[in-house]
């Protein structure tokens, strides 16, 4: 009796032994594919990241240089004209003619239309500049728009740079499970053993409830 009793607890510790080896062999399955998506999760997000603030900075610089344009030319339409008084009054047409080239396209006509008023003679005769029809706004509006550009990549680089830090953080957690896993077939003891199974088992369901949640690229 007492040999069949000690067969029947070898045979018993046999299957619990292999029971355990297989669910340790699925952890470790499970951990390494969850391991292998996060990383490759968080350098697919790292490259969007990286073109988003470059886009940012694109955007930044050509908003930068609209800017800079209209500055430019509100100064030149002003100094041109200024110019353009002092040849006018001082009876230098030819001078005039060649400042009056110098205008751009779009202040030409207002020109054209300050002069038909005989402002020279009519002081009351206001600047052309004071015309609604002046404006460098369309350069303006080139730069809100690279502006919104810039801010919409910027918010996309940042969340991108969110779910680099997640993933990143979740490649951990798994090298964790990985770590816990194989060394929990290291201890002779059972309840060592155990702990660290339930320890790697909880750390993996963690893991792989938060990996479903995160957004993912292909």
């Amino acid at each position: 009796m007492s040999s069949a009793g000690s067969g029947s607890a070898d045979d018993s510790r046999l299957i619990t032994g292999r029971w355990a080896e297989l669910i340790v062999a699925l952890i470790l399955s499970a951990t390494v594919v969850a391991a292998a998506w996060s990383a490759f999760q968080a350098g697919k997000w790292g490259g969007a990241m990286t073109v988003a603030f470059n886009e940012a900075a694109v955007n930044r610089t050509i908003a930068a240089t609209d800017i800079a344009q209209a500055s430019r030319d509100i100064t030149g339409d002003r100094a041109t004209f200024s110019s353009y008084v002092l040849a006018l009054a001082g009876g230098q047409e030819a001078v005039a003619e060649i400042l009056f080239e110098e205008f751009r396209d779009e202040v030409k006509p207002l020109i054209t239309v300050w002069l038909a008023a005989d402002p020279l003679n009519n002081p009351a005769v206001p600047s052309p500049f004071d015309d609604p029809s002046y404006s460098v706004i369309g350069t303006v509006e080139d730069a809100e728009v690279a502006l919104d550009e810039a801010e919409t990549f910027t918010t996309i680089a940042l969340e991108a740079r969110s779910n680099v830090g997640n993933y990143t953080l979740l490649t951990v957690v798994f090298a964790m499970v990985l770590f816990l896993a194989g060394l929990s077939r290291q201890f002779r003891s059972r309840p060592v053993s155990i702990a660290l199974g339930v320890v790697s088992v909880v750390l993996l369901a963690a893991g792989l409830v938060a990996l479903i949640t995160l957004p993912t690229l292909i």
